[in-house]
């Protein structure tokens, strides 16, 4: 990613000695890493806001398709994966997530008469996945994308188990803030910590040997299929029904989305700050 990038140059640059001929030309280190904390923060808590609402949607399919104490386990894990495919998939991730709009506002405005929500996903991700196959796919922005969905399916699913088992032991139920704070920070440190074993072990067992246009278009599809399901989703009230699956999810997310953003605003940009403050790497270079 450029800000990645831009931020290892930072970091290099830090350790170089000021020209005693241009003693302006060079930000004092400390200011340099400042700046490093401030937009690591800054990105990190982009990624919380796009993984709050999300993980509210996917517990709330979850719970209706009675996936039962396995809910924040399941919804952790599969927001961790997806949150993994969009920071890895790079210029990818702008395709699919552009493709997943368009098609699902043309279908949400033209035909959400004649079309479900499920079939809106479908659709979607067909599209996408043709578009995979037809591009020409920068094979930098598939090669290690199995191992990192590999590590965020992993450490959502831990951090989802962790929640499972705590949530009924606390007197009354987590709110919406502090449940997204704490499981989006979590689960960003655990991603960043272990980000590079996955992609290794990803390597051993073929997860990366697979064509690139395959995994192109399996990227994309995801990505397409969750930009066009959120879509809808967020449009539920404005559907005018009274049933459907996502008349439902909407009723269920709306009143804790607020809270639930700011959580992952802010448990965004703590984990942020924290990794950066203990040197770990953006993984841009994986």
């Amino acid at each position: 990613m450029a800000v990645a990038q831009q931020a290892a140059v930072l970091r290099s640059s830090s350790s170089s000695l000021v020209d005693p001929q241009h003693p302006d030309t060079r930000q004092p280190a400390h200011t340099k890493r400042r700046q490093l904390i401030l937009v690591r923060g800054i990105v990190w808590g982009i990624i919380g806001l796009i993984y709050a609402p999300l993980f509210l949607a996917l517990v709330a399919i979850l719970e209706r398709l009675g996936a039962g104490p396995m809910t924040y386990v399941g919804a952790a894990a599969l927001a961790g994966a997806a949150g993994a495919a969009l920071y890895g998939a790079r210029e990818l991730a702008l395709v699919g997530t552009g493709v997943g709009v368009i098609v699902g506002l043309l279908l949400l405005t033209t035909a959400s008469h004649l079309i479900s929500f499920e079939a809106s996903i479908l659709v979607a991700a067909g599209v996408a996945t043709v578009l995979g196959l037809l591009m020409a796919v920068p094979q930098h922005c598939t090669r290690q994308v199995p191992g990192k969905v590999m590590a965020g399916l992993a450490t959502g699913a831990i951090c989802g188990g962790v929640l499972a088992v705590a949530e009924p032991l606390h007197p009354s139920a987590f709110s919406p803030f502090a449940l997204l704070a704490v499981l989006v920070s979590a689960n960003g440190i655990l991603y960043v910590a272990g980000v590079r074993w996955w992609v290794l072990l990803s390597r051993r067992v073929g997860g990366t040997g697979g064509p690139c246009k395959l995994v192109a278009s399996l990227a994309l599809a995801t990505l397409a299929g969750i930009a066009s399901g959120s879509i809808w989703i967020m449009a539920g009230p404005l559907l005018g029904e009274s049933a459907g699956l996502a008349v439902e999810v909407s009723r269920a997310v709306y009143p804790d989305l607020q809270l639930a953003m700011l959580g992952g605003i802010f448990g965004g940009a703590v984990a942020g700050t924290l990794l950066e403050v203990f040197g770990f790497s953006w993984v841009h270079d994986i």
